[in-house]
């Protein structure tokens, strides 16, 4: 299990990126030609939202003068949008999402997530934690790395417990969670209803932007869990 909040950044970085036209019109991501085919359970919604009041990564207008916008990225498993500027809709051939940002005026805007969640599901915390003989609760994530490219990651767990026959047990230390975004959405079997939202700094090829990440509570059937005894 995954815990609410700053958990959405392994989304943000493993999924999110990848999602940019940035990374679509220049092949380099596994979501490529994917638009309408299911990515994930039919559990899964995600969203990347510039307007939502106060929230770190909302804005006026992009960069390029386009409105922001609701995007809604996944569908009940299904991809439905990219996050696009306005050289990435033309080239990959989709509406501008109010997308474009950049630090400065001494970068080129590109397409850049906003404030990016997994949407709250319908799943209660001890629904899910009740029918897991034997897992890891990540309550908390720490720092890591992405290849956006490919979606792999590997990301630091900061709180940890053992999960025995459907209860929180004893801490963990040192366990890293490493996967692929596209190869671990599918594996998210329950969603839950307690979303959260947290503020960051996203740096990439247009500079350091404010961002929000976010989910509920999650259940992930199987991910590679390393580190060290």
């Amino acid at each position: 299990m995954m815990g609410n909040g700053f958990g959405g950044v392994i989304f943000h970085e493993a999924c999110g990126h990848p999602l940019e036209t940035e990374a679509i019109r220049k092949k380099s991501s596994p979501f490529v030609d994917k638009l309408g085919k299911r990515i994930a359970q039919s559990c899964l919604t995600a969203i990347d939202d510039g307007t939502i009041p106060d929230s770190w990564g909302s804005i006026n207008v992009d960069d390029e003068g386009t409105a922001p916008q609701k995007t809604i990225l996944i569908e009940n498993g299904i991809l439905k949008n990219y996050l696009s500027d306005r050289v990435g809709a033309q080239e990959v051939g989709v509406e501008k999402t109010g997308s474009a940002r950049r630090e400065s005026y001494m970068y080129a805007p590109v397409s850049r997530m906003r404030n990016t969640y997994i949407a709250a599901g319908k799943d209660s915390f001890d629904s899910m934690l009740s029918g897991i003989d034997y897992g890891l609760f990540a309550k908390k994530m720490g720092g890591g790395s992405v290849n956006p490219s490919t979606g792999e990651f590997n990301f630091s767990v900061e709180e940890g417990y053992v999960i025995r026959n459907g209860k929180i047990a004893e801490p963990v230390r040192g366990a890293t969670l490493i996967g692929k975004g596209d190869e671990i959405l599918p594996k998210i079997s329950m969603v839950g209803k307690d979303l959260e939202l947290a503020a960051g700094m996203c740096g990439a090829a247009s500079g350091s932007v404010p961002v929000t990440v976010g989910q509920p509570s999650l259940k992930v059937d199987e991910i590679l869990v390393g580190g060290r005894s």
